[in-house]
């Protein structure tokens, strides 16, 4: 068959309706392409009761079923993905069983999104019984696969707290913050470890807006809002202010608190005359939740550290003495036992045993644990009359190991390095920690 030669204008004619095919071709493709859901996380769980988090790929309406192991159902929660929180959905899980694995699946529209053996939470101990619990912590991740998530669980980590940086935003506009919060929970190895294990989290500079910032810092009600959708705390501060918490596994209770939405905005609960940096609500909460507790151990945790960082910036507890003072001397007053401090944020890592003998009873010790990522600033592990062990050493989370099925009960703290570095570790006993 012979071909049929076209004249100027049919093939001027013929390259434009290829080019609007290819045009109309690639607008349809853009059309249908589907965001990757995000998650699913299991965030907040108690001796009875457990939530779990997840961004799918659309709006609509999910379900989540939860069985236990014989497959009996347990529950099943509808939840509604709507744009107006970036399609997060959280299900709140209740009546459970103590120290009890479950499993679950996630449907919709009458199918199986999310399911299979690896979608499994279990419960924490009865808050009384004799126990043992392990828990991970860590600040300042990139949001980077790293190997450093599969060693926790690995190294028996049944839950993990972050401590703040994680992720940077650096920002404080409303997309930015939830596009990194997405990034941040879909790093491949911290995605395998939260779709069976809680994560808790407070926030630290970097991830409430800006390097250094404190609760002046316009535009935080974005990035708060950001935290509290792609995070599954059991609460978020107060009244719609910070993003403070708590929880109990077993033997131990942790305080995560906020130092960043408070910070500079009103006097100081315990001297007027000087600036907050818990304010006066979070405050209250803090000393009316320790004297509530009856866990052997207490980790009262901060994005920021509980001394002078001894640097051009101001984000640390010595910047507002008054109000870490206040609190010691609370604990003595009360005798409040079992408390050690937490904090991130310098990229180093540090062991503190402070001389609070006469103030508090016991010493009181800091465990510093930074960074996650790679990038350390040895010139932040500065002398202290107190300091233990410090060093600037880079991919290092913290395991905490708190047993009361022994006599007394211990806490274990264990700083390790991804790649095996010999770092410390250190053995507290309740006793020691115990107002003489």
């Amino acid at each position: 068959m012979e071909g049929v030669l076209m004249d100027p204008i049919s093939r001027r004619t013929f390259s434009a309706s290829v080019a609007t095919g290819i045009v109309t071709a690639t607008t349809a493709a853009a059309k249908t392409t589907v965001e990757a859901p995000v998650g699913p996380m299991v965030g907040h769980v108690s001796s009875n009761q457990a939530m779990l988090w997840y961004r799918p790929s659309e709006v609509g309406t999910y379900s989540l079923t939860v069985r236990d192991t014989s497959g009996a159902l347990v529950a099943q929660v509808k939840s509604q993905a709507i744009a107006d929180n970036d399609r997060c959905v959280t299900w709140e899980i209740s009546d459970l069983e103590p120290t009890t694995r479950y499993r679950y699946e996630i449907q919709s529209q009458g199918k199986t999104i999310v399911g299979g053996d690896d979608y499994i939470f279990k419960t924490a101990p009865p808050d009384d019984s004799k126990s043992k619990i392990c828990l991970a912590f860590g600040s300042c991740a990139k949001s980077v696969p790293l190997p450093l998530w599969t060693q926790m669980a690995d190294r028996g980590a049944e839950g993990l707290v972050l401590l703040g940086d994680t992720p940077y935003i650096d920002s404080t506009v409303l997309q930015v913050a939830r596009q990194k919060h997405r990034q941040f929970l879909s790093i491949p190895e911290l995605s395998r470890f939260m779709r069976q294990r809680p994560v808790w989290g407070t926030w630290d500079d970097h991830d409430f807006g800006r390097n250094d910032s404190d609760g002046n810092l316009p535009g935080k009600e974005n990035t708060r809002q950001a935290f509290v959708e792609y995070r599954a705390n059991k609460a978020y501060g107060e009244k719609g202010q910070g993003v403070y918490t708590k929880f109990r596994q077993g033997p131990v209770e942790v305080f995560l608190l906020d130092t960043r939405w408070f910070a500079r905005t009103e006097p100081s609960p315990v001297d007027a005359e000087k600036q907050t940096l818990l304010g006066q609500r979070q405050w209250d909460w803090l000393l009316n939740s320790l004297q509530e507790s009856t866990a052997p151990f207490k980790l009262i945790a901060s994005g920021m550290i509980w001394d002078n960082k001894r640097n051009s910036e101001s984000d640390d507890w010595m910047t507002y003495v008054h109000e870490r003072t206040a609190l010691f001397d609370f604990l003595g007053k009360n005798k409040i036992s079992g408390v050690v401090l937490i904090g991130g944020d310098i990229h180093c890592s540090r062991l503190l045993r402070y001389k609070t003998e006469k103030q508090v009873g016991y010493p009181i010790h800091q465990f510093i644990v930074s960074p996650i990522h790679n990038s350390t600033i040895p010139a932040l592990n500065v002398p202290h009359p107190d300091l233990i062990k410090g060093a600037a050493i880079p991919n290092v989370w913290l395991r905490l190991e708190v047993d009361s099925s022994v006599t007394p009960a211990t806490l274990h703290a264990e700083w390790v390095q991804m790649n095996g570095r010999k770092m410390w570790d250190l053995k507290l006993t309740q006793q020691q920690l115990t107002s003489t």
